[in-house]
């Protein structure tokens, strides 16, 4: 089944984001986003996300040992942060759900930026309005 555009927006399908939130939910923001803050996590995440779902490919495909990628697939199942499911082939893993996948590419879209700056599609610059009689 296939998400509506209005659904793939955090806006429109969560509105209260758009309000300031308790102080304890800006604590548990900063822990989800420390979860994932390590650059093996990233890759990990990022290979799950594409053509990897065993220990095996995501190191591979992440540029790490396979005891590695084991030690931080485990690690990432008990934060919460993918699912593991055992099979007969091994075990298979992959993101619990989507924030965690918009967290990681909006992650890796401010990496690639070399330095910090507005948006441009995202904030638009106010414009000097002048009063006819100045000059």
């Amino acid at each position: 089944m296939a998400a509506d555009a209005d659904e793939l927006n955090l806006f429109t399908s969560d509105p209260t984001v758009l309000e300031r939130f308790e102080d304890d939910d800006y604590e548990k923001a900063a822990e989800a986003l420390a979860r994932i803050a390590d650059p093996q996590r990233l890759r990990l995440l990022h290979a799950l996300c594409l053509v990897a779902d065993t220990p095996q490919k995501a190191a591979v495909w992440a540029g790490l040992s396979q005891a590695v990628a084991e030690r931080e697939l485990g690690a990432m199942v008990d934060l919460g942060l993918v699912e593991r499911r055992d099979g007969i082939r091994g075990s298979t893993y992959s993101p619990r759900d989507g924030h965690l996948v918009v967290q990681l590419h909006v992650a890796l879209a401010h990496g690639r930026e070399e330095r910090p700056e507005a948006h441009p599609k995202l904030i638009a610059r106010r414009r000097v309005v002048r009063s006819k009689g100045a000059a």
